[in-house]
């Protein structure tokens, strides 16, 4: 959860002695070679291919949706295509983000995750998000960005429209 979100909701779990040292804003990229974008519906297959739980029609579908609705941003490279991306869903989370392989440990997910929770800030949402506990690196990215752990689980909603 960004320290941000924690400071306003929750600042009893905020352990100010804790925090990282640092800004927490991502490394300067090459604006020559990457633009910061929204992900286009278009691009839903890219995203589906790389998300963990993607892969299928059903989950197409949902990325779509969920670009069309919510913020998002990407990085665009050279060919003007994602190579790095952040979406939203619809609880609200910042749930998939990602980087195509040829373009990883450039520090991209890490300014797109960035610059999309200083916008959900600027908008009043609050920022939080799931990592899995094996992905390191992107736990690693989380850290560098001053998110904050918490000390619970990760809880799934299951909404179903009435």
């Amino acid at each position: 959860m960004a320290s941000e979100t924690i400071k306003e909701l929750t600042p009893s779990l905020l352990d100010v002695k804790n925090l990282p040292v640092s800004d927490g804003k991502p490394k300067a990229i090459d604006p020559e070679m990457f633009k910061l974008s929204s992900v286009d519906p278009s691009h839903a297959a890219v995203v589906n291919r790389f998300w963990l739980f993607g892969g299928n029609e059903r989950s197409l579908r949902f990325i779509e949706r969920c670009i069309r609705s919510f913020p998002n941003f990407c990085l665009l490279g050279p060919e003007g295509t994602p190579v790095s991306w952040s979406l939203m869903d619809q609880t609200g989370e910042m749930r998939m983000a990602g980087t195509l392989p040829e373009y990883r440990a450039q520090g991209l997910v890490t300014h797109a995750i960035y610059q999309q929770a200083q916008c959900l800030l600027k908008r009043g949402f609050p920022v939080y998000s799931h990592v899995d506990p094996k992905n390191q690196i992107m736990q690693k990215m989380g850290q560098s960005l001053n998110h904050v752990p918490m000390p619970c689980d990760w809880n799934q909603w299951n909404c179903e429209p009435l």
